[in-house]
């Protein structure tokens, strides 16, 4: 991606023990494609990382890559040894035909009894779009929608 979204959270500004004194940890997430893509990620996986860091620099991070201590990389190929379709720990891509409505619905075609939850069916990815598709499914078991 020419322009990623990139998530960044800092848990230690909340929970000191995390680290030690005066130190801060870092979670970088990355857009990344599953493993239908052809990518090499032993090979890609240590050079996308570099561009994680100046992306990150380039927008604030000033000397941030200079700054790591302990880090750990995962790409596609760990998301998948822990079980997740294709390395795709979110389900879906976020192409636009991917998105909202059009995320596959949480009825099982053909099935009557079969509910789906969760950041693969309607309404997405996210907290608050998987608690929404939780109470969708929770309103069609119920009758209710």
């Amino acid at each position: 991606m020419t322009d990623p979204s990139i998530l960044v959270t800092v848990p230690s500004l909340d929970d000191k023990s995390l680290t030690p004194p005066g130190k801060e940890s870092y979670y970088v997430l990355f857009p990344t494609p599953n493993l239908d893509a052809d990518i090499d990620w032993k090979v890609t996986g240590p050079k996308y990382r570099d561009q994680m860091i100046k992306t990150l620099e380039q927008r604030g991070y000033t000397d941030f890559g200079d700054s790591i201590e302990v880090e750990h990389l995962t790409t596609p190929l760990d998301w998948e040894t822990q079980g997740m379709e294709r390395g795709a720990p979110f389900a879906s891509a976020h192409t636009f035909f991917q998105t909202g409505p059009f995320r596959p619905r949480n009825l099982a075609a053909g099935f009557e009894n079969i509910v789906f939850a969760g950041s693969g069916t309607q309404p997405g990815v996210g907290v608050p779009m998987v608690l929404i598709s939780g109470r969708l499914a929770a309103e069609r078991i119920l009758g209710k929608n």
